[in-house]
């Protein structure tokens, strides 16, 4: 049976669209079934395929990290390759190669020969929400307001009183991200740990801590006047209230990522190197 591929792109860029279009043509040229997701199907007209619901052997990612975020928040628990192509300014988790350079990749792709890069997420769940991210969880106070939070690993206290804008969860591979930002530290991709980072604390004294991937984090929202937002990869947003509890664990089905340069796996760092 020919390889199924979905392709997923901004429908808001006419230089994505244009990309889309000649992913599908060459794809269909090297026998592959291309179909759009239903969210630029019926932009460039052709077949469509909702990647809430169905199920594909593949997807071409055209964008930049916040492509591949809204992707994943996209599929869930699915987990079908991801055949990035870069467009964007902000492309942490793509190879170098952009626009035709990688859609030439495409034949490689349909003919097997990649690696593939397994990035772990975590799983999240807080009052009726259940989901997955690859980068992080915040939990963050509204507007000039501040959120005291109660923060635990396991059995073990890590924050009885976090005062402040709020704490950030984040994995190895978001660890680069948000987190850094705000003062977190860089997690080696080759850990099985959570970077668990405050933000902007009353008490300067809180600073960041990691934890072993095996351990649930659990936020307890103790003190707020406003709701608190949890934002997940910077995607998904929940507001929560007073007496809410977040559980993160590092799990679920990683990522898989089509890789196409020698050597396995790179070391992706936030600064110049």
């Amino acid at each position: 049976m020919p390889l199924r591929v979905a392709i997923y792109a901004r429908p808001d860029r006419v230089d994505a669209l244009a990309l889309a279009r000649d992913a599908y043509r060459r794809l269909a040229e090297l026998g592959a079934e291309p179909l759009y997701d239903v969210s630029i199907a019926g932009i460039l007209g052709g077949p469509g395929v909702d990647l809430r619901f169905e199920t594909v052997d593949a997807v071409v990612a055209i964008g930049g990290d916040g492509t591949l975020l809204r992707l994943l928040q996209l599929l869930g628990e699915k987990t079908p390759l991801i055949h990035p192509v870069r467009l964007g300014r902000r492309a942490f988790l793509f190879e170098p190669y952009s626009g035709q350079e990688g859609l030439a990749l495409l034949e490689r792709l349909v003919r097997g020969d990649y690696w593939v890069e397994e990035l772990p997420r975590m799983r999240l769940t807080a009052a009726g929400y259940e989901g997955l991210a690859l980068n992080e969880a915040a939990v963050l106070a509204l507007g000039s307001k501040v959120a005291g939070l109660r923060v635990m690993a396991g059995d073990a206290l890590l924050y009885r009183s976090l005062e402040g804008d709020g704490v950030i969860v984040a994995t190895p591979t978001g660890s680069t991200a948000y987190n850094y930002s705000a003062g977190g530290p860089v997690l080696h991709p080759g850990l099985e740990a959570l970077s668990v980072t405050p933000v902007n604390p009353v008490n300067k004294a809180f600073g960041p801590i990691v934890v072993p991937g095996s351990q649930e984090v659990l936020v307890f929202v103790e003190r707020t006047t406003r709701p608190v937002k949890l934002i997940v990869d910077g995607v998904q947003e929940r507001l929560l209230y007073r007496g809410a509890l977040i559980r993160a664990r590092l799990g679920g089905p990683a990522a898989r990522i089509a890789r196409y340069r020698a050597g396995r796996g790179w070391l992706r760092l936030p600064w110049p190197h």
